[in-house]
């Protein structure tokens, strides 16, 4: 009995080892078909460090390792054919108002060209866009409106997130430049403006448009009509990780790509009133004072026009000053300006409504009052920079020894190109930029055309350097290198016409202008401006140097005086001599004197 008991239980172990075996090959067969397990290990992802990245305003060079966009979000949405009685409008963002915030820092960035949004180092980035809309009348019925913004690095983008435009509240105008960070971080955004932007949508040098849908065009509308001024924060990701984007804010130099707010609108209308005439005499100014004041006394302080109302300003035509006969009349009025500046104070701007009365030639245009013929000028074509290089200036111009500048006197979206003599004298504008163009391009070689001054980045390098490239070797020579300072380095070059120096901008520590010597390889400071970088106008800046036809002098644009409009200035070739050349309230710049 107990062998067979024994002889039970060592076939009850094999049944057991039989079944095992046999459940476990069914869950070799059975399980993976169902579950479809992979017969690789999977490889988890390792994520790469974050390196360190250049400074914030200095531009450096893009990556092409993220988020490729698809082709259909390169393609900006064309503007929407105009309807009846409706116009398109196009306002440039102003610059001096415009700008971003940090997190860590009270003083908003304004005019800075680089407008971030984001998280670097630690910090968030907003961007801030201000856009006077006064030239269009309240009660315009705007149909369409969009926001574009160029994009200018990606460097430090990351692989997630939304960028989101939005709508600020109207109490932040009175006093913009008085906000702080915290007030303009934590200001309530009446509406967010279009679509929010993914890292597929940022490319540098591409359009990233904000669509107004038809309950956000009726806010920019109530903006209208109640200011005139609009306001934008762009908000991008938070996070601890760096994930931020870089749109260009443009400079002064109208080519460049501005933030833009197109509207397509049927324009209201103003209100055309009369100015209260000038009184004739002390005794007339006395009695309205004192009118004045009685009426303060009973009814209150007087309420502002509305912004439908604008007044007209009759013309009033002056004679002129005449062209100097000789160097000492020139070196006589130099020396009366000063004087007068001392003893009584600054001239007073010339008014907008006073016209120069100059006797007319078939292409001058005096100032922009007088529908007389503009200056001609070959049919605008696109022209590369070689073939403009290559193109002789017209001997029958009438332009040697003229300043070709650009100015915004015929309204901040309506730059035109001017023309003034040596003396300052405002002569015309030029029908087109073509001539401008080509005396641009031409101040970048040598007089023997042998070599050729530009601007150039280094391979890892955020700021831009001064380089020379000799066309008979093919080969660059490196000239100045950019500290940049917190600026983008050297720029705007322009070669003497003696052959021996080339002018050109630093901004290594200010905004200056710095000449090069040739022969010794050495740079010259010769403008000295007290320039603060987060003062609201960064009034101090020093831009597009350009020789006079001897050399001896050289012109430049610069809003140092205590307004924030550039100017022209002059000075001789070693810094000395300074003066204002133009006297005008808008801004002119970009001076280039033909040779």
């Amino acid at each position: 009995m107990r062998r067979f008991f024994q002889e039970s239980f060592n076939f009850e172990i094999l049944l057991w080892i039989g079944a095992s075996i046999a459940a476990f090959v069914a869950f070799l067969i059975f399980v993976p078909s169902v579950w479809n397990f992979s017969a690789t290990a999977v490889t988890p992802t390792v994520r790469a460090l974050t390196t360190p990245r250049p400074t914030l305003t200095p531009i450096a060079k893009a990556t092409t390792n993220l988020n490729t966009p698809l082709e259909s979000i390169r393609t900006p949405v064309p503007l929407p054919t105009p309807f009846a009685s409706s116009q398109v409008f196009s306002f440039s963002a102003d610059l001096r108002q415009s700008g971003w915030i940090s997190d860590k820092e009270t003083i908003p960035h304004f005019g800075d060209r680089s407008l971030h949004a984001g998280t670097y180092r630690g910090q968030s980035l907003q961007t801030l866009l201000y856009f006077d809309m006064a030239a269009l009348a309240p009660g315009s019925k705007i149909g369409y409106a969009e926001i574009e913004l160029t994009g200018l690095n990606r460097n430090n983008l990351g692989a997630g997130g939304k960028w989101s435009l939005r709508l600020l509240p109207f109490d932040l105008l009175p006093g913009w430049f008085s906000r702080t960070t915290d007030d303009l971080r934590n200001a309530r955004p009446l509406s967010d403006i279009g679509l929010a932007l993914t890292p597929e949508d940022l490319v540098e040098g591409q359009i990233n448009q904000f669509i107004f849908a038809p309950p956000q065009l009726a806010r920019l509308e109530e903006s209208l009509n109640l200011t005139g001024r609009v306001v934008f924060r762009l908000d991008g990701p938070l996070g601890a990780d760096d994930n931020l984007f870089t749109w260009d804010a443009g400079d002064r130099d109208p080519t460049s790509p501005h933030p833009m707010l197109r509207v397509l609108a049927v324009p209201g209308e103003f209100v055309q009133i009369t100015n209260t005439p000038t009184p004739q005499n002390v005794l007339t100014v006395a009695a309205a004072i004192v009118q004045g004041t009685e009426a303060a006394r009973r009814y209150g302080t007087s309420t502002p026009l509305p912004r439908k109302y604008a007044t007209t300003l009759p013309l009033v035509v002056i004679s002129p000053q005449p062209t100097p006969a000789n160097t000492e009349t020139v070196r006589a009025q130099s020396a009366y300006a000063p004087a007068v500046a001392l003893t009584t104070g600054t001239f007073t701007p010339t008014p907008s409504n006073w016209v120069t009365a100059t006797p007319t030639r078939a292409f001058i245009s005096v100032e922009q009052y007088t529908p007389v013929a503009p200056w001609t000028a070959t049919p605008k074509t696109e022209i590369s920079r070689l073939d403009l290089i290559k193109t002789p200036f017209p001997q029958d111009a009438g332009l040697r020894g003229k300043i070709l500048f650009t100015s915004y006197r015929e309204g901040a979206f309506n730059p035109q190109v001017w023309v003034m003599d040596p003396q300052g004298n405002v002569l015309g504008k030029l029908a087109d930029d073509t001539y401008y163009r080509i005396a641009e391009n031409q101040q970048l070689f040598s007089p023997d055309k042998l070599f050729h001054v530009d601007v150039q980045k280094d391979k890892d390098s955020p700021v831009w350097n001064l380089v020379m490239f000799d066309i008979t070797q093919g080969i660059f020579k490196p000239l100045v290198k950019g500290a940049g300072g917190g600026g983008i380095g050297a720029y705007h070059p322009a070669w003497s016409p003696a052959g021996d120096k080339i002018a050109f901008v630093s901004e290594e520590k200010n905004v200056e202008i710095w000449s090069y010597d040739v022969k010794t390889g050495t740079p010259k400071r010769l403008t000295f401006t007290q320039f603060n970088p987060f003062d609201k106008d960064q009034i101090g800046m020093n831009k597009n140097p350009s020789w006079s036809p001897d050399a001896k002098q050289i012109i430049f644009a610069s809003n140092r005086d205590p307004f924030p409009q550039y100017q022209i200035w002059i000075m001789d070739a070693d810094g000395g001599n300074l003066r204002k050349l133009s006297a005008s309230a808008f801004d002119d710049v970009a001076p280039v004197w033909v040779r």
